[in-house]
């Protein structure tokens, strides 16, 4: 029986050797009927030299050399794709090798499912796993819209959906930092997401806080709360998070002109466990180990 092809769809932009970590991870997929779509967005880093080294047949290398930015390049990944299913990834993380495999088994028999996030385990900015996150405790139930309002529907990278759900609702431009959030809440009342709670994707975050694409998330979050948030909540509750939003903004600049901005981020998530922690290292050297045709490891 034949078995669905996904697209992986790997926008990146001077991602530097955290590319190679990310490349690595889709080649030790449990699940091979995949092609992975690279897709440089300006980069000068030598990482898309070092992508066109790659000898698989299933790896599409696009480079144009113009730097249109993040939604621009979800949305054409999503007209480039050839497959049914399409899984996003951000080039700085992994993915576990259970991934595809656990996300296409959930799309193929339950029909009803549009899109399949997945809980993560985060990454220090050296790569080792600090942290368990997971969006479905806040963005389900009857309180889930405010929880996607505030934090976001599903941990953008891990998610795999159909491709005809992407083509029929792209990414709008005008959020950028916070387009996966926009674009749920459009779509909140049309779409049936899934949530795995099983970690199957590494994020790296704790100690990579860049404080000006935090802000631009920030006011992007505004703009999303003034466009959805009076017709679906109201306006006393949607103030109450607006200035809760302000408020991020603000306690972001004051940390940054103390130089401490990256203790707001210190944590993401819940702590490992000495267990757990250990588990995640073993996956991840496992994956680091993994070889990619055309590269001599």
């Amino acid at each position: 029986m034949r078995r669905p092809l996904v697209t992986i769809g790997l926008p990146f932009r001077n991602p530097g050797r955290w590319l190679e970590e990310a490349i690595r991870s889709v080649f030790a997929q449990t699940y091979q009927e995949w092609e992975l779509l690279l897709v440089d967005d300006g980069s000068d880093d030598g990482s898309t030299e070092r992508a066109a080294r790659i000898k698989d047949s299933r790896v599409r290398l696009l480079c144009d050399g113009m730097h249109r930015g993040l939604v621009a390049r979800l949305n054409q990944i999503t007209q480039l794709a050839s497959g049914e299913y399409l899984a996003r990834m951000d080039a700085d993380d992994l993915m576990h090798p259970e991934r595809l495999q656990r996300q296409v088994a959930i799309l193929e028999q339950q029909s009803e499912v549009d899109i399949v996030a997945t809980a993560a385990i985060v990454l220090d900015i050296t790569g080792e796993p600090v942290g368990y996150w997971d969006f479905a405790q806040h963005a389900s139930g009857p309180r889930g819209l405010i929880g996607a309002l505030k934090w976001g529907a599903v941990i953008h990278p891990t998610i795999t959906g159909r491709r005809h759900w992407f083509l029929a609702h792209p990414y709008d431009q005008r959020y950028p930092r916070a387009e996966d959030r926009e674009l749920f809440v459009r779509t909140w009342n049309q779409t049936c997401i899934r949530h795995v709670s099983d970690p199957l994707y590494f994020y790296r975050f704790v100690g990579g806080v860049r404080m000006q694409a935090f802000l631009e998330s920030y006011r992007s979050e505004r703009k999303i709360l003034l466009r959805y948030a009076p017709d679906r909540l109201g306006w006393m509750p949607t103030l109450g998070l607006y200035l809760r939003s302000l408020g991020k903004s603000v306690t972001l600049r004051v940390l940054a002109g103390l130089r401490q901005h990256q203790r707001l981020f210190a944590r993401k998530g819940v702590p490992l466990t000495t267990e757990q922690r250990a588990a995640a290292s073993r996956i991840l050297a496992q994956i680091r180990k993994t070889s990619v045709p055309g590269w001599t490891d």
